[in-house]
């Protein structure tokens, strides 16, 4: 709460991570961090937050209140970027953005977000990425933080690895570790059916091409 007051609200995210990590059902940790992200603009993360600490406190009426200003932040922003002018309209198109760096293996889950912020709208470049980063660390890459944005965006990848270049060992190393990764049953809480239905069609998959028996991976994503 004191790096609240002070704003120094990205350090607040961040202690609030770590407490996460060690209690990944702190509805307190959980409200402050929505808070810290609301603070920095990253409305999104603020509104899993929220989302999150309802599913353990659904009467929590602090975080029916910020979960509500939230939303509307969101919205606002949302709307705000579709106004933006696009090239040929007379009006200076915004400037694109510089090309995504090299890849390398993180050191830190400081570098793992940094880059995963980087690549994962790309799924061809978050498939090379996944390549890279050992499956055995991503528990302690994700700590705390592992969101149902997360697990869309590894779909996404995994679904290019297997219709691109047919990796199935791919596929099945990171699906097997995503559940032993702290928050994955609450993220999975707010994951899309429709990017549960592809993970379990990825699975199928698994099944029929490569013999593998892929039953208690399909009910851990269900």
């Amino acid at each position: 709460m004191a790096l609240l007051k002070l704003e120094r609200f990205a350090d607040a995210a961040h202690s609030c991570s770590q407490a996460l990590a060690i209690d990944s059902t702190s509805v307190k940790a959980l409200w402050r961090r929505g808070t810290a992200y609301y603070s920095l603009g990253q409305f999104a993360k603020a509104q899993h937050d929220f989302n999150c600490g309802l599913a353990l406190e659904p009467t929590n009426t602090a975080l029916l209140t910020e979960l509500e200003k939230t939303k509307k932040a969101l919205e606002s922003a949302t709307a705000s970027k579709a106004q933006l002018p696009r090239s040929g309209s007379g009006i200076a198109a915004p400037i694109a953005s510089s090309a995504p760096q090299p890849m390398s293996v993180p050191q830190s889950p400081q570098d793992f977000e940094r880059a995963w912020r980087e690549h994962a709208s790309v799924p061809a470049r978050l498939y090379e990425y996944l390549k890279m980063v050992p499956i055995v660390r991503l528990p302690s890459l994700f700590r705390a933080s592992l969101e149902s944005a997360h697990i869309a965006d590894i779909t996404n990848a995994l679904e290019h690895g297997y219709q691109t270049h047919k990796d199935f060992d791919l596929v099945f190393k990171v699906l097997s570790a995503l559940p032993s990764i702290d928050r994955f049953s609450l993220a999975l809480l707010f994951t899309d059916d429709k990017v549960k239905e592809r993970i379990h069609h990825l699975l199928k998959q698994l099944a029929t091409e490569k013999d593998v028996d892929a039953a208690l991976l399909t009910n851990k994503y269900s």
